[in-house]
């Protein structure tokens, strides 16, 4: 019996190390260029204060994202729109038209509109810089689904803007937040 065993594990790690040898073989895809290396910027570090003094209005989201993952039909989206300066500019007429009001021009949460807010406005400049949110598929589920299932005030802008338009103020997002404060 005890033999038995033993072939067993030495057929299994067998298999198991001819699988991994030939998942090494096959061509990976490049990842892409991060959005913060597209247009000469880069990103700022994170220093004291960068989750806020009034916490994130986006903790909730990315609570689910991390513990079961950004729901379908979200799930495989990737930002198809030219890494270019172009792109993050016209990111940033869509956020300061649609964005800012709540989250404010640095990114930090503290937009006019967003003070009164409960919970806050989600921090972008802390979540900027949080690789997971540089999943174009959870940046697109948090914009086009908005934070009504979380129980924020972040209204669904899948209606509101075209894909173009989200697509584009995700990578002003990505690209120039967080901005210091002025």
């Amino acid at each position: 019996m005890r033999r038995t065993a033993q072939a067993a594990v030495a057929i299994a790690t067998i298999a198991l190390g001819g699988a991994v040898a030939a998942l090494a073989q096959q061509p990976q895809s490049p990842a892409p260029t991060p959005w913060w290396q597209c247009c000469g910027t880069s990103p700022w570090p994170m220093g004291p204060g960068m989750m806020g003094s009034r916490g994130s209005g986006s903790m909730p989201r990315h609570h689910v994202a991390m513990m079961w993952g950004v729901p379908a039909p979200y799930t495989t989206l990737s930002n198809p729109l030219p890494r270019t300066s172009e792109t993050v500019n016209r990111g940033a007429e869509i956020y300061a038209a649609n964005c800012v009001s709540c989250h404010g021009p640095t990114g930090h949460g503290d937009g006019e509109a967003g003070r009164g807010l409960k919970p806050p406005p989600g921090n972008l400049a802390w979540l900027s810089q949080m690789p997971m949110s540089r999943w174009d598929s959870f940046m697109y589920w948090t914009i086009a689904e908005g934070g009504t299932a979380f129980g924020t005030g972040m209204p669904a802008y899948k209606d509101a803007l075209s894909k173009e338009d989200i697509w584009s103020a995700i990578a002003y997002i990505q690209a120039r937040l967080p901005q210091k404060p002025k």
